[in-house]
């Protein structure tokens, strides 16, 4: 069973992605370089597929997938999943328990610190008026937030 990552390192880990070269997607939690929404392999990780859906006729479907590089572009919602090592945990209760707080207080964060109202994170993340700037700042306030928490406890 993997140890789960600390909020700090999973907050640290999202801002790498988020700033890494194309680290910023609207929309969908990860894309390859050509724009394709990827998904972890569920059997096989570290790695990552493409899922094709294709219509077989009298209202059936058969999905496949085929290997692809690793992602280029992570949403925020990516972004905390991967770095909390959501797909890949001996323990993903626990990692979704880490987003779902995690998600929650960038929420109040962002709401804190612009006059919008954001119902949940996803809202944030595909505003239009939001950009990759925004979310590098709004994770580097969390980790602010978070070594304060840290200092007041001390």
């Amino acid at each position: 069973m993997a140890d789960m990552n600390t909020d700090r390192k999973v907050i640290e880990g999202a801002l790498a992605l988020i700033e890494a070269d194309g680290g910023w997607t609207q929309g969908a939690y990860y894309r390859d370089a050509d724009g394709t929404q990827v998904h972890p392999a569920v059997d096989s990780p570290g790695n990552w597929v493409r899922v094709h859906t294709e219509h077989v006729g009298a209202g059936g479907y058969r999905t496949r997938t085929e290997p692809v590089a690793a992602p280029c572009s992570f949403c925020l919602g990516g972004a905390l999943r991967t770095a909390a090592g959501y797909w890949h945990s001996g323990q993903p209760y626990a990692a979704q328990q880490q987003v779902d707080r995690l998600e929650s207080m960038l929420v109040r964060l962002a709401n804190s610190a612009d006059a919008m109202n954001w119902p949940d994170l996803n809202a944030f993340n595909d505003d239009v008026h939001t950009t990759a700037a925004d979310a590098a700042l709004l994770l580097k306030h969390a980790a602010a937030h978070l070594d304060a928490q840290v200092h007041e406890r001390s």
